[in-house]
């Protein structure tokens, strides 16, 4: 990644993404809701839309724009393995494509890089301009589906998928909507569980339980950013995911609200160990 653009594009992102979204809780006290702001917003989404119907070229030109990257900057995206990703394979990558992405990107995109969702639009921008996400019209892949009725859902859809948007989700947003990235931590996080486990719980294993269903894993991230951080220690991590295989092996499913009693559990017993150190105690400890 070109060092020099990475450090220098937050403040733009932050600054369009502010001016392309509409949140209408801002302006619930104003007389007039906001109308004026909420018209010259959507006077820029349609812009946004404009250049992601026009195809490649359109939509990188205003991409490199709106976050002040010049025309002749190279970007130096990781290495896309693929020559290009179908629609539901954008959406909603298998496993087996999460692997593929995670396994090519594991020596070139950092932990610290890979939690800014500027990261991820800027290597979508390269990675769109190459062709990767397909050629002309690139709205099916980035806007539509799910609730896009009108502009807002389409924009904030697109939003969403090339990196998060955290000035609405928080930093949940880029683990969790933005697909590319998510695949590149559900990867990350079961090749760390299979080296803590000594492959008692195999990396494949682990991605299958990390990708059962996506309520499931967005809670785990939203925990692990807000509320049981214990959770982000590797010990901890793997003994969720073990007392989740459980749970799967039991009912045969994972909800959200199974992730949020073990990680309470794994919390409790930090409380009276240091988990580097209480492998045992999580190993055995009962998850209810």
């Amino acid at each position: 990644m070109n060092e020099h653009v990475l450090k220098n594009v937050e403040a733009s992102f932050n600054e369009w993404q502010r001016a392309i979204v509409f949140d209408a809780k801002r302006y619930k006290r104003r007389k007039d809701k906001g109308a004026s702001i909420q018209q010259e917003t959507e006077n820029r989404q349609e812009v946004l839309e404009q250049a992601v119907c026009d195809g490649p070229e359109a939509l990188g030109q205003y991409l490199r724009k709106e976050l002040g990257v010049g025309g002749d900057e190279r970007i130096h995206a990781p290495p896309f393995p693929r020559e290009a990703l179908s629609l539901n394979e954008y959406r909603d990558p298998p496993r087996e494509l999460e692997t593929e992405l995670g396994s090519a990107w594991e020596d070139t995109v950092s932990p610290q890089w890979a939690s800014q969702p500027f990261f991820w639009l800027l290597c979508h921008l390269d990675w769109i301009e190459q062709g990767r996400l397909g050629q002309g019209n690139l709205c099916p892949m980035l806007m539509e589906g799910g609730r896009d009725g009108d502009l807002e859902g389409r924009v904030r859809n697109f939003l969403r998928r090339t990196g998060g948007i955290p000035i609405i989700r928080g930093k949940v947003s880029v683990f969790s909507d933005c697909t590319l990235a998510r695949a590149w931590w559900r990867h990350r996080f079961s090749t760390e569980i299979a080296r803590v486990t000594g492959d008692e719980i195999t990396a494949a294993e682990a991605h299958r339980i990390l990708h059962h269903n996506r309520p499931a894993w967005e809670q785990l991230a939203m925990l692990s950013l807000r509320r049981v951080t214990v959770i982000n220690h590797a010990d901890a991590r793997a003994a969720m995911v073990r007392q989740l295989r459980r749970r799967l092996e039991v009912e045969g499913k994972i909800k959200a609200k199974h992730v949020q009693e073990v990680a309470r559990a794994i919390a409790r017993v930090g409380l009276r160990y240091s988990i580097p150190h209480a492998s045992g105690v999580l190993a055995d400890a009962t998850y209810t």
